[in-house]
């Protein structure tokens, strides 16, 4: 005995609903992606800035303190923060190697913050900092 054959109306009918569900979905995860994709690049195009404590040294006769800012992207904020100890110990050794007469001039403040951002990314083997700021700079005679 044959199957009863369905009534085409009623498939007739289904199919214009199932490719207007099938398009809401796929609508929808192309925007989902989209706002993604945005939310991405404004992160990145954002500028952060990671404030470590003053750094101190002290040889040869010679005290210097520095306060330093880190500036990194939005994407990158976190990764600073978390390596936080270990920039200030790279920043310390950086501030222990400068000349404290030449970082008393503005080419000098210059160097140094440079010679900050290439220790950082050398030892951390990164690019993730993109500028290291002196914010405050002490240099002086004798010990701090």
């Amino acid at each position: 005995m044959p199957k009863p054959v369905p009534k085409s109306g009623a498939r007739d009918r289904l199919l214009p609903v199932t490719i207007a569900a099938t398009f809401i979905v796929l609508a929808a995860g192309f925007a989902a992606v989209w706002f993604y994709w945005q939310y991405a690049q404004k992160r990145n195009a954002e500028t952060r800035y990671l404030t470590l404590p003053s750094v101190a040294i002290s040889r040869d006769g010679h005290s210097i303190r520095a306060g330093l800012a880190i500036r990194t992207t939005g994407n990158d904020a976190d990764w600073a923060a978390g390596n936080q100890r270990a920039l200030e110990q790279i920043m310390a050794s950086t501030l222990m190697q400068a000349d404290p007469a030449r970082v008393r001039t503005p080419a000098g403040i210059a160097e140094l913050q440079q010679a900050f951002r290439e220790a950082g990314n050398a030892s951390l083997r990164t690019d993730k900092l993109r500028e290291v700021l002196v914010t405050d700079l002490l240099v002086s005679e004798g010990d701090l």
